[in-house]
């Protein structure tokens, strides 16, 4: 029996439910589906969004949210912002980008993002897990207006590479996820840069580091990138 994607539990869950199903290929019900869209869009209006169109957190996220490739979020700000763009993601990858919320609340935080230029300039929203969340969802968007913010971005990712086919200050399970969701040669470029380390995380990966199995997709989809 296919995994029910709605958790109402947790909007984490319900992300990580329906990425994992888009990404395996799965033909999960319709009704299932909308069940879990439904929730979320109902979400953007509870309290505790992170701004215009975002989805609100439950208390549980709060507690016990992970990112999708298993790294655990430490802040509530931080949670309540990457879980609203990785909701404008599945919204746009499922509903289309004209689904509610999606663009209203990425012109938002880019209005944020242009109060502070020394970011700005980088291509950067708040911390780098939240700057590749921003990216995803503005991909997904098709936001004109948004792409020249996710090319700079990307241009200043290669001043963050360390000498472990890695960026300083990136968890390379997520960074390596999002990029290879970015259909960007951008992104092609930081993938081949880190390719041989995709290479060995993917033959060394454990149940324990990817709860959700989605590192794995990540990483397989990096690999077929590049």
């Amino acid at each position: 029996m296919t995994k029910r994607l709605l958790n109402t539990e947790s909007l984490a869950l319900t992300l990580w439910n329906l990425e994992r199903c888009r990404l395996n290929g799965d033909n999960p019900d319709q009704k299932d589906i909308d069940d879990a869209l439904n929730w979320i869009i109902k979400r953007q209006k509870e309290p505790g969004r992170y701004g215009l169109g975002f989805a609100a957190p439950t208390e549980q996220d709060y507690i016990s949210s992970k990112l999708p490739t298993g790294e655990k979020l430490h802040s509530r700000a931080g949670t309540a912002h990457l879980l609203g763009e990785e909701a404008f993601w599945a919204l746009a990858k499922w509903r289309g980008p004209d689904a509610p919320g999606i663009k209203e609340g990425i012109i938002g935080i880019l209005g944020r993002a242009r109060r502070s230029p020394a970011t700005l300039d980088k291509g950067r929203y708040c911390c780098t897990t939240c700057s590749l969340s921003l990216w995803r969802a503005i991909i997904a968007s098709g936001l004109k207006e948004g792409l020249p913010f996710v090319e700079r971005g990307l241009s200043t990712m290669s001043l963050d590479r360390d000498s472990k086919l890695g960026w300083k200050g990136f968890q390379f399970g997520y960074t390596v996820y999002a990029l290879s969701s970015l259909e960007h040669p951008l992104a092609d470029r930081e993938l081949k840069y880190s390719g041989g380390r995709i290479e060995r995380a993917l033959r060394r990966i454990r149940r324990s580091e990817d709860p959700y199995g989605l590192k794995r997709l990540g990483y397989e989809n990096a690999l077929e990138r590049i």
